[in-house]
C-alpha cells in the first residue's frame, strides 16, 4: 500500500507541476481545425496548396468531401493513424521542451497527444527499414531530443517567443491564407528571430535541398517583418525513425524571398480561379501513387463530383472576414494585402 501511494503522490505532482505548458503544447499539435478550413473554397495552407500543386483534382475532391463530410477528410492526409499520432506527441514533446527545458514535461505533453491506443505500434512492411513508431519510441526521440538540442544546436541561446503560433493573410482578391509554426524564437543576446520547424522522416539521411526551398517558411516572414525585423533564419528540426536520431538543417531568409513567395501566392490564386471558372481540376497521373499508396480518390476520380458530392466547387462556403476565421480558429498574427504592402513602401522609403 505504501507503494501505491507514493505512486498516487508522484502522479499528482506530475499532474500539477506539468499540465500548464504540456497541455497547451499538446492541444495546439493537433490543428483539428484543419478539416473545417479545408471545407472553404477560397481557403488555402502550405499543405493544401501542396494538393493543389501535386494533383489539381485531388485538391478539388478533398474539398468537394470536406464540405459534405467534414469529420472524414483527413482520411487521405491522416490515414495510418499511428504516423499521425507519433508526430503528434513528438512535436508536442518538442515544443515543450524548447519551452521549458523539462524532459518530464516532454513526456507529459507527448502522452497528452497520443491519441491513439497507448499500445498501438505501426506494422513493418516488407523490405522496408523499421518504422520505429510507439509510443514508447516517441519518448525515446524526446530522450535523445535533449542531448541534440544541447549538443548539436544553439538553441540554448534562444528563448521561445510562441509556440504553435497560427497566421493568416486576407489577399484582398477573395483569397485567405492560413499557416502555422512550430516554434518562434528569438536570440537572448542579439534579438535575431528563428523560426522552428519539426520534421519526422524514415530515411536515414537527408539531403538539405528537400527543405532549403520550401516555401512553408517563407510566410514566417510576414510575422517577423512586423516584428521589426528583414531577416531571419528556420531551423528545421528531422527525427530519423529509422535511424532514431535527429538532424538539423538551417537556412537564412531575407526580403526578396518573402516577395517571390507573395507573387507566387497571388499566381495560385489565378490558378484556382480559373480551375473553379471552368469547372476543371486536371488530373495528374504521376500522383497517383505516393509513399507507396493508392490515391483514396484513384477508383472515383473521373466521376462527375457535382453529382458525387452535390455540389461544385463554386459552390463551396468562401470565408469573408478574420472575424469568421477566428470561430473556426484563433489567429495570432494577422495581415492584409494592404498592410503587407504599405508596410514594404514605408521600409523603402526609409532607406
Amino acid at each position: 500500500m505504501e507503494n501505491l501511494t507514493d505512486l498516487d503522490a508522484d502522479l499528482a505532482e506530475i499532474l500539477s507541476s506539468n499540465v500548464g505548458t504540456a497541455a497547451k503544447n499538446a492541444a495546439g499539435v493537433r490543428k483539428d481545425s484543419y478539416r473545417d478550413l479545408v471545407a472553404f473554397g477560397n481557403v488555402t495552407s502550405y499543405s493544401m496548396q501542396q494538393l493543389l500543386h501535386t494533383c489539381p483534382r485531388l485538391f478539388q475532391l478533398q474539398k468537394l468531401e470536406a464540405a459534405m463530410h467534414q469529420e472524414s477528410i483527413g482520411d487521405y492526409l491522416e490515414e495510418d493513424n499511428v504516423d499521425f499520432a507519433f508526430g503528434h506527441a513528438v512535436g508536442a514533446g518538442v515544443a515543450t521542451f524548447d519551452e521549458t527545458r523539462d524532459l518530464e514535461k516532454a513526456i507529459w505533453a507527448a502522452f497528452l497527444a497520443w491519441d491513439i491506443d497507448l499500445f498501438a505500434e505501426k506494422e513493418r512492411n516488407p523490405g522496408r527499414p523499421a518504422p520505429n513508431k510507439s509510443f514508447h519510441h516517441a519518448i525515446w526521440a524526446l530522450k535523445v531530443y535533449q542531448t541534440f538540442f544541447y549538443e548539436e544546436t544553439d538553441l540554448a541561446d534562444y528563448k521561445v517567443v510562441r509556440n504553435e503560433a497560427t497566421i493568416a493573410v486576407d489577399f484582398e482578391n477573395g483569397h485567405f491564407y492560413v499557416g502555422h509554426i512550430d516554434t518562434l524564437l528569438q536570440k537572448e543576446v542579439t534579438g535575431l528571430y528563428k523560426v522552428k520547424e519539426n520534421k519526422t522522416t524514415v530515411y536515414s539521411t537527408v539531403q538539405p535541398a528537400l527543405y532549403s526551398n520550401s516555401d512553408q517558411a517563407l510566410s514566417y516572414a510576414l510575422v517577423i517583418d512586423a516584428l521589426g525585423a528583414a531577416e531571419y533564419e528556420v531551423l528545421y528540426t528531422v527525427y530519423s525513425t529509422s535511424e532514431m536520431r535527429w538532424m538539423a538543417f538551417e537556412f537564412s531568409k531575407d526580403s526578396l524571398q518573402k516577395a517571390e513567395w507573395l507573387q507566387d501566392q497571388t499566381f495560385t490564386h489565378s490558378n484556382i480561379d480559373l480551375y473553379e471558372d471552368k469547372n476543371f481540376f486536371p488530373k495528374r497521373g504521376s500522383s497517383c501513387i505516393q509513399f507507396g499508396k493508392t490515391c483514396k480518390f484513384y477508383e472515383s476520380c473521373d466521376y462527375d463530383s457535382e453529382r458525387v458530392y452535390g455540389r461544385k466547387y463554386s459552390d463551396l462556403r468562401r470565408l469573408q472576414s478574420f472575424d469568421e476565421l477566428e470561430l473556426i480558429e484563433h489567429i495570432d498574427y494577422k495581415f492584409t494585402w494592404s498592410e503587407i504592402i504599405n508596410r514594404q513602401k514605408e521600409r523603402a522609403g526609409g532607406l
